[in-house]
């Protein structure tokens, strides 16, 4: 029985079919799993239109374990909107909502940014900036450290070869400014943006897609962005997309992107993984060549304890390449595509628990946090809502820390005196449903629900797969091989004394000593190490 079970979790459990389907004429570009109202239910948010047509934007409510086929809000300011980015910037606890726009494709644009009241956007947008360009991507992250989050805009058109420069909007107590803060050294085809540690110095790095140009990494030092790269891609494909995870389970965030050969070069995805403080230059995974991949995504699908990836692009299917020991196979392990395959045109990949299958609650999961170090990671993704952050005095007010619920980092702003402890409540889901928007008017956007539902349920009683080895003595720096269900260790010094929390099989104990670890399978310890940590 329990290697039946070990067997089933590396099924990739969606269905030949999509459960949902919207029926919105739209081209559909960005998407967003989001408790818009924060009923405990994720809404999918759309940014729609690209460089075909001027159409709103859209929030197609959850009524409580399945999406509304017709948007319940729409946008009343229509245009060539793309990718989007929720984020509370304002303190309410409601995600707000920036929209990238693209152009159509040559005229130039201004971005987009629309306040949640109290569970719907605005209706039209809620702010302009000074200037205006062609963006097709935006991100939201924590660039000045002060604990709220300044929005990041990726530029550039190459159809019109108008390459440009990204930029930063600071939030200024609730207010994105008009004028930016920070401009890229670089003007190229910016078409992807996304906050990181990839260094893992506590603070949030920017990267960015360049299309048939590097992509770059800029660095973060002191609340700013330096204007010169820290890291670049040696290949220069037309990358669209990006998006980072600990692929490999080594504790750093590793990068995996997809490339488009519309206007030339090859289309694969690719994986590079994290070196310790850097992304090493080039891939030590590629995909099998298509004409037109477009869109990535990281999430556990099989709830294996690893990141799979799911890919998508424009008139080719939806697929899962399933993580193997830190790799994907060349091949997809599942995929689908519309009929005809011309009506299925991927843009965008969302992970997220939308029937409400296994929603789980964490309450005080700890995080040493200093004046230096100021954002960290939680040791689970695809967040529901972040619910409280406390210190040992007192419970951190809203202004005081931001987050990516997709990315689940937290970042505190400058309000530490010291080294101390945080703990933070939140609700997850690793029942990871899969979504996708469809830029094509005839047919709408995409989901496809998580078959594994029952199957754990079933297996609740069932004595887990349970090795455990790892190197005893050893440097301070080993992975645990287990192929133990949602896996988590505790370590302990000699005396007792908290050291740190991790779901991450690879251990870092910078100290010679004697520690003992403790293994959990969910909320069941299932074994007790002692450690030794040498020169």
């Amino acid at each position: 029985m329990t290697m039946m079970l070990c067997i089933l979790l590396m099924q990739v459990p969606y269905p030949d079919q999509p459960d949902w389907e919207s029926i919105d004429s739209d081209y559909s570009t960005g998407g967003a799993l989001v408790d818009v109202d924060l009923d405990g239910s994720i809404d999918f948010v759309t940014g729609n239109g690209n460089d075909m047509d001027q159409d709103p934007n859209r929030v197609y409510y959850n009524l409580g374990d399945s999406l509304e086929r017709v948007a319940s809000w729409s946008s009343s300011d229509p245009g060539y909107n793309a990718h989007i980015s929720v984020s509370d910037i304002n303190y309410d606890g409601y995600p707000d909502l920036a929209v990238a726009n693209y152009g159509d494709p040559y005229a130039f644009q201004y971005d987009k940014f629309y306040y949640n009241e109290s569970g719907t956007y605005s209706a039209s947008a809620s702010w302009r900036p000074h200037d205006f360009d062609n963006s097709f991507a935006c991100a939201f992250g924590d660039m000045d450290q002060d604990g709220d989050c300044d929005l990041a805009v990726a530029c550039g058109e190459e159809y019109g070869g108008t390459p440009q420069r990204a930029k930063i909007y600071l939030n200024t107590t609730g207010l994105l400014d008009t004028l930016t803060s920070w401009e890229s050294g670089l003007q190229s085809y910016f078409y992807d943006a996304d906050w990181v540690d990839i260094d893992g110095d506590g603070d949030l790095d920017l990267a960015l897609a360049g299309h048939h140009a590097p992509n770059v990494i800029y660095r973060n030092t002191d609340g700013m962005l330096e204007t010169t790269t820290y890291w670049q891609s040696a290949n220069s494909l037309g990358t669209l997309q990006m998006a980072f995870g600990d692929v490999d389970n080594d504790g750093d965030q590793d990068m995996v992107c997809a490339n488009n050969a519309q206007t030339g070069g090859t289309s694969n995805c690719e994986l590079y993984l994290n070196t310790g403080t850097t992304l090493a230059a080039t891939p030590s995974w590629t995909s099998q060549s298509l004409q037109y991949y477009s869109c990535v995504a990281l999430g556990d699908v099989d709830r294996d304890g690893d990141l799979d990836l799911a890919a998508g692009g424009w008139w080719e299917s939806v697929k899962v390449f399933e993580n193997d020991q830190g790799t994907y196979p060349t091949t997809p392990s599942w995929q689908w595509i519309s009929i005809p395959s011309s009506h299925l045109v991927c843009e965008n990949i969302s992970f997220g628990d939308v029937d409400n299958t296994l929603p789980s609650t964490v309450q005080g999961e700890p995080h040493v946090v200093s004046p230096a170090h100021r954002t960290f990671y939680l040791e689970n993704q695809w967040l529901i809502s972040l619910d409280l952050v406390r210190s040992q005095a007192d419970t951190l007010q809203r202004n005081e820390f931001c987050s990516s619920l997709a990315d689940a980092w937290v970042s505190i702003g400058d309000i530490l005196g010291q080294e101390e402890t945080l703990w933070v409540d939140y609700t997850y889901s690793r029942d990871l449903d899969l979504i996708v928007t469809n830029w094509h008017a005839s047919r709408g956007n995409f989901l496809f629900l998580n078959t594994m539902g029952s199957t754990v349920q079933e297996a609740a009683d069932v004595e887990p797969c349970f090795t455990a080895d790892f190197p005893n003595p050893n440097h301070g720096r080993f992975m645990v091989r287990s192929e133990i269900m949602d896996f988590h260790i505790t370590v302990y010094d000699a005396i007792g004394r908290y050291v740190k929390h991790q779901t991450s099989k690879f251990v870092e104990i910078p100290l010679k000593g004697v520690y003992f670890m403790r293994i959990y399978s969910g909320t069941e310890c299932v074994g007790t190490y002692k450690v030794v940590v040498v020169d």
